[in-house]
């Protein structure tokens, strides 16, 4: 069922693109300009390819070419690379590339893997595509494990390089930890409901001496800890595998005397969305499965973070785990609830409900930040369509006061760029903090306002400020909403912001 990756069992560093023993060779053509090396053996052949028919530096195309392994080669290009693109110009071409080896009959593909000067992590970025591309989703590895490869090679050069196996390795851990994540995050509602989602995430981690997971399950705790992630689940709850749940999952290192930075992440786990009493229609409910992502992605920087091991990292991940059902027992507008915080919050929209499925666990996670070693705190989640409205497929980064005093969405835009996520920092203002305040005698709270006409994915990190006490805590903490960029059916998920989060914090070896 595993779809696993291994060094040296089906993933090889390559000297020899000669070898007999793979298939075919896949080969990233680069624009002209960058001056990007091409292996000895086949550079003229392929200049001489380029001459004849300018089509290849557009589409992935399959050669006849004696030079190499196979005896075929795929070109992969990227087309024209300006000053506006990023790295993801690699990892989609490499991930082309490897989709068009597989589709001409490919089991066994050779990847010629090149430093471009002008992208710094261009090799792990383009083995990352590639890897991407041999993704099966769960549910179909669960029926037939037949795999869509047999092995793969990595070629830098002719001779091994300590630095470049450094390279392979992070990327098998990384798309390891990226796999698990799509896992959960594209598992059906019921394949992954929040029951089997806790018995997933046990067996995932089952064996590794560095992680610690608590399960709370139960009714009583939930109700009283967790009161608006208790609400939202209410109608769901006459059914017990999809009665909520918190998983929270802690990375250790082996020397805790070398840790020098907690990060806390708190994921929106929602497995179905309804909308609840407020009912999503006209076809607008399917996809909705994919609300998870959130959560998804938090257990997959503690997949990476198990396997990297960084000494100097501590890291705390809480899976808010529900589901927005409509029934007899659904929480419904115009009710007050109290959150955890003490603030009151009515209800005014039942699908604004990732809001309140991460605040109590927010709350106590701003509570618990101030007794760590220099703390950071994340929520992530599918959260507004507005994000998505606003910057297509690329994550929504807000800081609060504390995080944006050190800059820190920009770093993460920019290590997003190096590695091949996208993000758009979006500036969390006054108004996106009092846009929240209740509005009858006796609200601290709106859940949102439905008369605002604009703003509304910074309005929802404004409204967890306020519920999490972060207002005016010294505490730093950064709201990512991957609504736009967790990947919508039937486009497989992302695992957004994992690569990412990894290189900011330095998780990588």
């Amino acid at each position: 069922m595993a779809q696993d990756f291994k060094l040296y069992d089906n993933l090889f560093i390559e000297t020899n693109i000669q070898s007999i023993d793979y298939d075919a060779v896949i080969l990233i053509l680069y624009p002209e300009e960058l001056k990007v090396t091409l292996p000895r053996h086949i550079d003229s052949f392929i200049n001489n390819i380029v001459k004849i028919d300018k089509h290849v530096t557009k589409t992935p195309t399959v050669w006849s070419c004696d030079y190499v392994s196979g005896g075929r080669i795929i070109l992969a290009p990227t087309g024209k690379i300006t000053g506006y693109h990023d790295a993801r110009v690699i990892k989609e071409a490499a991930y082309k590339g490897m989709i068009r080896a597989l589709d001409a009959g490919s089991k066994k593909p050779l990847l010629i893997v090149q430093n471009v000067v002008n992208f710094p992590d261009s090799q792990l970025v383009c083995i990352l595509g590639a890897l991407e591309a041999l993704y099966t989703p769960i549910q179909m590895r669960e029926r037939d494990n037949t795999k869509n490869f047999i092995k793969i090679g990595f070629h830098s050069e002719e001779k091994r390089s300590e630095g470049f196996e450094k390279t392979v390795r992070n990327a098998i851990a990384l798309e390891k930890a990226r796999v698990f994540a799509r896992d959960i995050a594209g598992g059906d509602p019921e394949r992954m409901s929040p029951e089997n989602i806790v018995q997933f995430v046990k067996n995932k981690f089952e064996g590794y001496s560095n992680i610690a997971i608590n399960v709370i399950d139960d009714e009583t705790t939930i109700a009283t800890d967790y009161p608006l992630l208790s609400a939202v689940s209410r109608a769901a709850s006459r059914i017990e595998r999809h009665k909520p749940r918190i998983v929270e999952i802690e990375y250790k290192p082996s020397d805790p005397a070398r840790v020098t930075e907690t990060i806390i992440l708190v994921g929106k786990g929602v497995t179905y969305d309804t909308g609840g009493a407020d009912l999503k229609i006209s076809g607008k409910m399917a996809g909705m499965s994919r609300d998870k992502s959130g959560a998804a992605a938090v257990a997959g920087f503690l997949k990476a973070c198990s396997l990297l091991k960084p000494p100097h990292l501590k890291v705390i991940g809480i899976l808010c785990l529900c589901r927005n059902s409509i029934g007899e027992d659904s929480y419904v507008p115009d009710e007050l609830l109290v959150s955890k915080s003490g603030k009151t919050v009515r209800v005014t929209n039942t699908d604004a409900e990732g809001r309140f499925a991460m605040a109590d666990a927010l709350f106590k996670a701003g509570e618990d930040a101030l007794k760590e070693l220099n703390p950071h705190i994340y929520t992530i989640a599918t959260l507004t369509g507005h994000a998505r409205l606003s910057y297509g497929d690329y994550t929504a980064a807000m800081d609060n006061h504390s995080a944006k005093a050190t800059n820190h969405a920009s770093k993460i835009q920019f290590s997003g760029a190096r590695i091949g996520e996208g993000f758009e920092v979006s500036i969390v203002r006054p108004e996106d903090l009092s846009v929240n305040v209740g509005k009858c005698k006796g609200d601290d709270l709106l859940q949102v306002d439905m008369d605002a006409k604009c703003r509304h994915h910074q309005l929802a990190a404004g409204f967890l400020i306020k519920v999490g006490g972060l207002e005016d805590k010294n505490v730093k903490y950064t709201h990512l909403d991957i609504a736009g960029a967790a990947g919508s059916p039937p486009h497989e998920p992302t695992a957004v912001p994992i690569l990412s989060l990894c290189h900011v914090h330095k998780v990588l070896l």
